[in-house]
């Protein structure tokens, strides 16, 4: 029996043994923690980024609006060509604009509404630039009348369509 038992024993010390393995080692639990806070300190800051276009998108926006509405005033004479800047007032605080009008020739202009607005401490500025015709010679809104309120009619004899021959 002692040879089979030194064969038996010789047997199983050639088998090289194989540990039980009943959960994670301190270090892969702290290389996973690591890689878990890497992404999401990656994934906070492409937040921030997001957030920071966004809100650069949306004061482009509105600079646009304000612009082409000052714009709009200055083409229907309500702002003077003259006139060198001012703010939106309670309607958009914290934007203001400027303009420059460039003589192109005796009655064409090139106007350039320029506004600004103080974004997470530097200036956010949009410039918006047209070719018009000075309202005083073309005339303004603010120089129209109302039509009377005469509610006579005038009536055209009606055509045939056979180029105005009746």
């Amino acid at each position: 029996m002692r040879l089979a038992d030194s064969r038996r024993s010789s047997d199983q010390s050639r088998q090289p043994r194989r540990p039980r393995r009943r959960g994670l080692s301190l270090i892969e639990v702290l290389l996973a923690m690591t890689i878990f806070f890497l992404a999401i300190v990656a994934l906070a800051r492409l937040v921030d980024i997001g957030t920071d276009h966004e809100l650069e998108a949306r004061m482009h926006t509105t600079g646009v609006r304000l612009a082409q509405g000052k714009l709009a005033e200055v083409e229907a004479g309500v702002e003077s060509l003259q006139a060198t800047g001012g703010d939106f007032g309670d309607a958009e605080p914290g934007w203001s604009w400027s303009m420059q009008a460039e003589a192109q020739a005796p009655t064409l202009y090139l106007v350039t509404i320029t506004v600004t607005r103080d974004l997470k401490g530097r200036p956010f500025t949009l410039q918006v630039a047209q070719m018009m015709l000075d309202p005083t010679v073309k005339g303004s809104a603010s120089e129209l009348t109302r039509p009377s309120s005469d509610t006579s009619t005038t009536t055209t004899p009606p055509t045939t369509g056979t180029g105005g021959m009746p």
